[in-house]
């Protein structure tokens, strides 16, 4: 059913060398790049004044490997990496146990139902133009189904009439190797086609901990005009990870080392082959913009359990979801109000597995945000979301006020209400009932904020047998903390007159209350830390710096590959070092090339309990556009 990782990159050589070929001649030539219709900047976003945004601009300076890296750096989000690319490596905010983030395309949901949540590895850095972060109120009002956070993946927008080519290559150390390319152009003045690859094979020095990972991707779009835009797009995955489940701390002597530790499980292989095809339209009239996204989601899982003998195929499941539906949001604007309001249907199936039966049903919701300009510095916002999960309502409200005393310094309270259900084929649940409560502070490069988190009848997971898990209920409990991040120049003009010395700092505090059970689920706080040295040289730049963090001590989750999820420990570890990483980043025309000395001190350290982080590696990158 799964077959066997091919150690073999020449795919990646002979697919880089196609694009080389193709670049500089593409299609035939539109006319002068004057006469191209404008694309319509909207098509694809959900709130367009938002603050909370990752560009395609801003990446350009994080050594990343995958999407994950980049969302890493948000002071929002608290990474539950596995220490290797490809894997499920999920997100948590704002004091939740299990995942609370929703990640979206155009915006509709991109979750699976069997398992709740996205694998963010299955979308390429190089496929948005924008990732809109709402949390909150936001979230809670504008997500398809209501979570604390919501990250909105608008398309990626290329207009150009000559060939636009972008190649990127990545290599750590001899076990990461990966390559992703993009071919844009526009073949007529209105209409832009592009099309995208990625490619990863990963593997860890412990056994059975690897990755192999195809993406094709395309979209298709019609620019109607300045203020309207079609587009047609597919999303391709076929990501095959093994996973030895993580070292077993009572069957190893040293969790950390490939040599002297032993892990959970001999190997579980995990296939996933996705398809998320999406229909676009957006259009303002006026003061009213409507944008539509249809969506067909084709998602296969397979997975094949550690076999008795040769012959033995018992442990081997698949189950094919299909998803389909509709999201529309109507937004109208004026100078005093800004009124939102929509629906999101979703038809969805799936056959049983060994792990979980056969489920289908169709999940809706209603939702209406108001946001007044009650003077020109103080906005109030508020909204409800209404639903059904098709075995259950949901319902989430909230409210936020914002004040702002100049253009570059704003304090916000935020309060957000959710109650909800677990996954569709968990039974007997009580809804989970979540106040959350944020308050921010943001002054030109200082942001920061504070949470407090009510949680009722919480779900969470317990180990069933030795590969799965199911959810139940668990004790009430309350969550505090909030996060700091400062980035400031310190020195300028130090050996020449385009260069200068900046410093960064980003800290996260997380406590879990009236629970025993979960009060060290989290690190009582992270923090990390750097300086950088930047030379500007006309259009070319050099950067050196370094980086370095610290975890509190913590017990932190053990991760469960098969069903997705996580679940309590017991071990609480001490004070962790993130590494020293050293690196150089250079801009030279229109290529980056990002060397890092991860690690340098060889540290020990995880984020999810018993999947240890890679020791001392060397990583490149290099990123080139052609007629960007």
């Amino acid at each position: 059913m799964i077959s066997k990782i091919n150690n073999n990159n020449a795919g990646i050589l002979i697919i880089l060398s196609v694009f080389f070929i193709f670049n500089g001649k593409g299609f035939s030539n539109t006319k002068d790049s004057s006469l191209l219709t404008v694309p319509y900047e909207s098509h694809g976003r959900l709130i367009k004044d938002t603050s909370d945004l990752i560009k395609k601009s801003t990446i350009q300076r994080i050594n990343y490997s995958s999407l994950f890296d980049i969302l890493n750096t948000s002071n929002e989000l608290f990474g539950m990496s596995l220490g290797i690319n490809g894997h499920k490596n999920n997100f948590l905010s704002y004091g939740s146990l299990e995942n609370n983030v929703e990640l979206g395309f155009n915006g509709r949901s991109l979750k699976n139902y069997y398992d709740g949540k996205y694998n963010i590895e299955n979308f390429s850095p190089e496929f948005f133009e924008r990732i809109e972060i709402l949390k909150g109120s936001d979230a809670a009002i504008l997500s398809s189904e209501p979570n604390n956070l919501y990250l909105n993946i608008q398309e990626i927008i290329y207009n150009t009439k000559t060939p636009f080519t972008r190649l990127w290559y990545a290599q750590e150390g001899g076990s990461f190797i990966s390559a992703d390319g993009i071919f844009s152009q526009n073949f007529s003045k209105d209409w832009n086609f592009t099309f995208g690859f990625k490619k990863i094979d990963d593997r860890l020095n412990f056994d059975n901990m690897s990755s192999d990972y195809w993406n094709l991707r395309f979209i298709l779009r019609y620019n109607i005009d300045s203020t309207s835009s079609l587009s047609f797009s597919d999303n391709f995955t076929n990501n095959l990870t093994i996973s030895n489940g993580g070292s077993d701390p009572l069957n190893s002597f040293n969790i950390y080392s490939p040599i002297n530790s032993t892990s959970y499980y001999e190997s579980i292989k995990l296939r996933n082959l996705r398809h998320d095809l999406n229909l676009t339209y957006s259009k303002t009239i006026g003061l009213i913009e409507i944008s539509n996204t249809a969506f067909l989601t084709s998602d296969i899982s397979e997975r094949a359990l550690p076999p008795f003998d040769n012959n033995d195929t018992s442990g081997n499941t698949a189950n094919s979801e299909f998803q389909y539906g509709n999201r529309l949001i109507v937004d109208v604007n004026s100078d005093v109000l800004d009124l939102k309001f929509g629906s999101n249907v979703s038809s969805f199936s799936s056959d049983g597995t060994n792990f979980f039966s056969s489920y289908s049903g169709v999940n809706w919701n209603l939702f209406s945000r108001a946001e007044i300009k009650l003077k020109n510095n103080i906005n109030v916002s508020g909204g409800i979301n209404y639903g059904n999960d098709s075995r259950s309502t949901f319902i989430s409200f909230g409210e936020k006020i914002q004040y702002e005393f100049d253009n570059n310094t704003h304090l916000y309270l935020d309060h957000s209400f959710i109650s909800k259900n677990g996954l569709v084929h968990s039974k007997g649940l009580k809804n989970e009932e979540t106040n959350l409560i944020i308050l921010g502070l943001q002054i030109s490069e200082l942001n920061i904020e504070g949470f407090y988190r009510i949680a009722k009848n919480p779900i969470y997971n317990k180990l069933i047998n030795a590969y799965t898990t199911e959810q139940y209920n668990i004790s009430d409990y309350n969550a505090l903390g909030g996060n700091v991040s400062y980035n400031n120049t310190l020195l300028t003009d130090i050996f020449d007159n385009e260069d200068r010395i900046s410093f960064k700092i980003q800290t996260k505090l997380n406590i879990i209350l009236n629970n025993e059970e979960f009060k060290n689920y989290y690190p009582l706080f992270t923090l990390n830390a750097g300086l950088n040295y930047l030379l500007m040289i006309n259009k070319s730049e050099l950067n050196l710096g370094f980086k370095a963090g610290l975890l509190d001590s913590k017990v932190a989750p053990r991760y469960i590959p098969i069903s997705n999820s996580y679940i309590n420990t017991t071990e609480k570890v001490g004070i962790q070092t993130t590494g020293l990483n050293l690196y150089s980043i250079m801009k030279l025309g229109n290529a980056f090339v990002k060397i890092e000395w991860e690690n340098v001190l060889n540290a020990n350290y995880y984020f999810v309990s018993y999947y240890p982080e890679r020791g001392q590696i060397v990583k490149l990158s290099v990123a080139w556009s052609f007629f960007d």
